[in-house]
């Protein structure tokens, strides 16, 4: 019965839910300029919190709004700026304050952040760099969260000033704001935390304000970043979209050692990411800048061009293509069963929608064990015979809407 009602649910909410998105997205919103001009409210404080030389420090951002535009329910852009985690502001990181101006006059609300940094010399002169470095993104992570946190916080307790939809955040950067989102994203269990990382630093979530609230974001913008291991990316996790140049010695697009002036620890740059997601299924597009060099961005108008072009196009489709939700990067209720499953070849799966599409199970290293279409009967018939264990069940149906779901096999 449970079933039964959960499509009812569906089918009567989905279409009006669809209609709203559709015309939000009329007349080339999110994809054309919209607004001529914009206010920038700088220097709000998110929060506070204690760096790595023991000063409590203010966190700020400043928030960029389209001019003449009274909606109260848009997405969120919250990019961080490059500096190698030691230097660079909301407003010194050239790239970062034009693509928010960029982005807020297509209707985004858009918002440039500060964040802890760390001292140079105690990156440099670290007898552990690499450990040092991890602990700087990890405050970094921190401060990312406490600004999302304060978003949401302003729509639930302060009659949401700045007109923002809360279940549509995503975050991005450039550099060592690429690399704070992404871990934001993807390091998200107490069990990835590397090793040796000072219990003292709390965890993911932190202290730098706001508690109470969410601080998961739905998609990441990675601008010449990388993670530390690619394997934190999981079937199931946000989409991204990246930019890479194939020459960047200071963050490597490949799997490589990075290096912003003194070797600091091998990561996975966005080549590799991309390898990762396309063999997990997770969502995403990469554009690589043959020939070029660290954010070239910053000093070029052309790449600085292909960059928001290449990022606008992408998040316009989870806008207004039912990609971009809150709920959609939770674990979805189970609408998939038996679940558990039997180990033997002769069991079936069954959907309780009428929606067809394409289902991949994937084991849990990511290896593809099964790739079927659907039928109108909703039942997935014919598995192979499965080993015990949890496995990944990306259900895509039509028009491109993807559910994750795991299915638990046993002996």
């Amino acid at each position: 019965m449970k079933y039964i009602r959960h499509l009812f649910l569906i089918a009567l909410f989905y279409p009006a839910f669809l209609s709203a998105q559709i015309a939000e997205c009329d007349n080339g919103m999110y994809l054309t300029e919209q607004f001529s001009s914009f206010t920038v409210q700088s220097n709000i404080q998110y929060g506070q919190a204690i760096n790595s030389e023991g000063v409590n420090i203010d966190l700020l951002m400043d928030i960029y709004l389209p001019d003449a535009d009274n909606r109260t329910q848009r997405p969120v852009l919250i990019l961080a700026h490059g500096g190698s985690f030691i230097g660079g502001s909301k407003t010194a990181d050239n790239s970062i304050v034009e693509l928010c101006g960029r982005f807020a006059k297509l209707g985004y609300v858009t918002v440039s952040m500060n964040y802890r940094l760390e001292n140079p010399l105690t990156i440099f002169l670290s007898p552990n760099v690499a450990l040092t470095f991890i602990e700087a993104v990890y405050r970094a992570v921190q401060d990312q969260k406490a600004a999302i946190r304060y978003l949401r916080k302003s729509v639930a307790q302060m009659g949401n000033p700045y007109g923002i939809d809360p279940n549509r955040v995503v975050v991005g950067g450039n550099s060592a704001g690429a690399i704070l989102s992404l871990h934001n994203a993807y390091l998200d269990k107490t069990s990835e935390v590397p090793p040796g990382v000072s219990p003292n630093l709390g965890d993911l979530e932190g202290n730098s304000g706001n508690p109470g609230f969410p601080s998961g974001v739905q998609a990441v913008v990675n601008i010449c970043g990388a993670l530390a291991d690619s394997v934190w990316l999981e079937p199931g996790n946000q989409p991204f979209v990246s930019l890479h140049g194939d020459q960047d010695g200071t963050v490597p697009h490949n799997t490589a050692i990075a290096n912003p002036g003194i070797p600091v620890m091998e990561v996975d740059g966005s080549l590799t990411l991309h390898q990762r997601a396309q063999n997990i299924g997770v969502r995403n597009d990469f554009y690589l800048w043959l020939g070029a060099g660290h954010s070239p961005q910053n000093s070029n108008s052309a790449y600085m061009d292909s960059t928001f072009w290449f990022v606008r196009d992408f998040l316009w489709d989870l806008v207004c293509n039912d990609q971009l939700s809150l709920a959609a990067h939770s674990e979805p209720a189970s609408v998939v069963y038996p679940n558990p499953i039997s180990s033997t070849a002769n069991s079936s799966l069954h959907f309780n929608s009428l929606w067809t599409g394409t289902v991949r199970l994937l084991d849990e290293s990511g290896r593809e064990v099964l790739f079927r279409e659907l039928s109108s009967d909703t039942q997935l018939k014919e598995l192979p015979e499965l080993a015990p264990g949890i496995y990944s069940l990306i259900w895509t149906k039509p028009k491109g809407k993807v559910e994750v779901h795991k299915i638990a096999v046993r002996q």
